[in-house]
């Protein structure tokens, strides 16, 4: 749609949502990859520590993904200080709005089988929403600030939208009768809402309480 739109504001909308994502997708996947292989090795116990059952390796080479291409730190901070900041947060503003809806599908199917998933995505959504404008009014007026909560701000975007696009799938996969099993959808999207996308409360106090814990640190630390 980038390219091939004929509609100018359409291809620069489309090209604002394609570079907001890149280090969301990159850092928040490839975080969770290293943890999920680091369960693979604790799953196997003291043999997932030697190279027998092939788990250590996994963890090994999951490891150097949030290295390549950009650090997830690096990629952190490119989130905060260009996308987010690109335009006034307008592309930011424009995907939550999209993932607003998909709660709202979310609360109005009144499916039981989804728990708490609707609450837990528009507390979510709330959070990311502050966790944003706290950050953007603070990029230019107090950089480190910013940049000190840069890293939680990355896993709370992406425990929130992931929230929501698992969500969005599980219903889609509802309201089409071939699509197999539609409640291990729901499943999926019911247990990412109330194991991950929960920890959003938690991660934007991270971002907008603990700037002087972590600017300060180094006076005390390297003093």
């Amino acid at each position: 749609v980038s390219v091939r739109a004929r509609d100018a504001k359409v291809r620069a909308d489309a090209a604002a949502r394609g570079a907001l994502l890149t280090p969301i997708a990159k850092a928040f996947s490839t975080d969770i990859g290293n943890e999920v292989t680091y369960l693979g090795v604790q799953v196997h116990g003291g043999m997932g520590f030697i190279e027998e059952t092939g788990a250590a390796q996994h963890y090994r080479d999951a490891r150097i993904t949030s290295i390549y291409e950009g650090t997830n730190g690096i990629q952190s901070i490119d989130l905060v200080t260009r996308k987010l900041a690109a335009n006034g947060g307008a592309s930011v503003w424009a995907l939550l709005d999209e993932l607003g809806g998909i709660v709202k599908q979310v609360e109005a199917s009144n499916d039981p089988a989804f728990g708490t998933t609707g609450a837990k995505l528009r507390d979510a959504l709330g959070s990311l929403e502050r966790a944003s404008k706290w950050l953007l009014e603070r990029v230019a007026s107090a950089p480190n600030d910013a940049l000190a909560g840069a890293t939680p701000y990355l896993r709370l975007f992406g425990s929130t939208l992931g929230g929501c696009m698992l969500a969005g799938e599980a219903l889609a996969a509802k309201g089409n009768g071939d699509a197999g099993d539609p409640q291990r959808y729901v499943t999926v999207a019911r247990f990412f809402a109330e194991n991950i996308t929960v920890q959003a409360a938690s991660l934007e106090r991270t971002v907008t309480d603990s700037a002087d814990a972590v600017n300060g640190a180094d006076a005390v630390l390297l003093g």
